[in-house]
């Protein structure tokens, strides 16, 4: 088995955030965010995992390695390929046989073994969940045979059963072998295997979070911690310094008479006495304003609205036997 992390996004929608810290290296209680996929990726017996990198390569190649057991290797994108491309392109790096494929800019605790045990050679089957939010996220239409049947777009009305793509897919040799040269997308590449019955799906069980936003990225760490707060070793804070459902990380700190409130403070950032922080993602900065901050993005280059989302609850789907499967 090989394993295939898309890490080479640009993080348009987690700007102006992914300016100062790349997306799949955001921290999440002391981990990359990169972590989750290659976890799963370990999980499944990957005995090499490649990476592809573009924004900020050192940053995140670091982070994979912080985090990596087993083999890793790195396949630089200078101009993006498309996610079907990007694993066309690091077919040099890969080894035979099938390729598990996992996104790096989700959170998720899944059961996987369906999706490993469901593949062939000649097909590509998707680990999908039931679906929590059809008006966020786009949807899976599976048919007979557990063969995907349509994609809808966010909002689009449907009768039956529609599925979430969690983002892991796995490839048998022979797809990858024939994926498109880059750049490429995979909704091409999904198109003609679907056309052929060779593209399917398989429903898993467990938990998934996206973290396309800083405001997602926000309510995923801020979920994670339940009604606790969360201050790593190397984080500096004063006695008197309330901190309340949020994450202190790595090198920030808070000084005394400070407060936070479902804040996640990262990359070196600090809060000064009588600053008081409500909903608010910190990176590498220093807050002295005095006074209270609400949703904001507070950053280097200024502060920035926190734009909202429609957060839906983290979806758990029941286990498989507790569910039949399509």
């Amino acid at each position: 088995m090989n394993g295939m992390l898309l890490a080479a996004g640009f993080g348009e929608r987690m700007e102006p955030l992914s300016t100062v810290v790349p997306k799949p290296a955001l921290e999440v209680l002391g981990r990359p965010l990169l972590a989750s996929a290659l976890s799963h990726l370990s999980a499944a017996g990957c005995a090499r995992v490649v990476v592809n990198l573009h924004r900020h390569p050192e940053w995140v190649a670091a982070a994979a390695r912080a985090t990596a057991r087993g083999s890793l290797s790195f396949s630089w994108e200078p101009e993006l390929l498309g996610s079907a491309g990007g694993v066309s392109a690091a077919r040099p790096l890969l080894g035979d046989g099938p390729v598990l494929v996992g996104n790096a800019d989700t959170w998720s605790e899944l059961d996987l073994q369906g999706l490993l045990s469901a593949g062939d050679a000649d097909t590509a089957v998707l680990a999908l969940l039931p679906h929590p939010d059809p008006m966020r996220w786009s949807s899976v239409v599976l048919g007979r045979d557990r063969c995907v049947e349509a994609f809808l777009a966010p909002g689009t009305a449907h009768s039956g059963e529609r599925f979430l793509f969690t983002g892991f897919q796995l490839l048998g040799a022979t797809v990858v072998a024939s994926l498109p040269e880059p750049p490429a997308a995979m909704a091409q590449a999904w198109e003609e295997l679907r056309r052929h019955g060779a593209l399917k799906g398989v429903v898993v069980s467990g938990s998934w979070r996206e973290a396309g936003t800083p405001e997602a990225y926000r309510a995923l760490v801020v979920g994670l911690l339940g009604n606790e707060p969360w201050i790593h070793p190397q984080a500096a804070v004063a006695p008197d310094s309330t901190v309340v459902r949020s994450a202190v990380g790595a090198g920030c700190r808070l000084s005394a008479a400070s407060a936070v409130y479902d804040c996640v403070l990262t990359a070196g950032a600090a809060v000064a006495s009588g600053c008081e922080l409500r909903s608010c993602v910190v990176a590498g900065v220093t807050v002295t304003s005095a006074g209270a901050v609400s949703d904001a993005v507070l950053l280097p280059e200024g502060r920035f609205p926190l734009r909202s989302v429609t957060d839906a609850p983290p979806p758990t789907a029941p286990t498989p036997a507790a569910r039949a499967g399509p």
